[in-house]
């Protein structure tokens, strides 16, 4: 079972890139089952909002950070910083390419984004996930979530596909409403 740091959205340094919200976080992190001594790819990094959960989560083992926008890496970078992640590597680039400076096998991987190469960032899980690793992916839409269901079903076992709608309560005139997050699909598989 994972070990959960559930960080506040507001702890983060946060700028334009998108972040996970908490919520979603400790989900994701949960369903992971993260070792402390486990090796981590976050693809698609953004904030490094799940970069930093797993690396508290993989306290004793390692994490990597895969990025491909500029802006996005020095917010990674800042929250490494901030939340003295020693355990993160941070690699610039865009997957499945740089995913090629990975030299050893992993445990767990988290698919934030796919960049348009779904079909290769689940094919290099595939390759490079050991015996009982387990693959994440996060989407937005329904298409990407349809695509990605279909081709996790092709490379992993165990597919799981979830989808999860969180509401916040805000204050209004002394009263409480609830104000809703976009809707998330979040689909898992292991590897045997």
């Amino acid at each position: 079972m994972s070990k959960i740091a559930g960080y506040k959205d507001e702890a983060y340094i946060r700028g334009k890139a998108p972040m996970t919200k908490r919520e979603i976080r400790i989900l994701t992190i949960s369903l992971l089952g993260i070792n402390p001594d486990d090796v981590v790819v976050d693809i698609g990094a953004g904030t490094g909002g799940l970069t930093m959960e797993a690396a508290y989560a993989a306290e004793n083992g390692k994490v990597y950070a895969v990025e491909a926008k500029q802006t996005a890496l020095e917010l990674v970078q800042k929250n490494k910083d901030h939340f003295k992640a020693d355990n993160v590597v941070i690699i610039p680039g865009k997957a499945p390419e740089a995913l090629a400076e990975i030299k050893e096998p992993v445990d767990r991987v988290i698919i934030g984004g796919s960049g348009g190469n779904m079909e290769s960032l689940f094919q290099w899980c595939k390759a490079n996930t050991g015996p009982g690793g387990r693959v994440i992916a996060n989407f937005v839409t329904l298409e990407n979530a349809a695509q990605a269901t279909t081709l996790m079903n092709q490379y992993f076992d165990n597919v799981e596909l979830i989808q999860v709608g969180i509401s916040r309560g805000e204050g209004i005139g002394g009263l409480t409403m609830l104000k809703a997050a976009n809707p998330i699909f979040i689909i898992t598989g292991d590897v045997n």
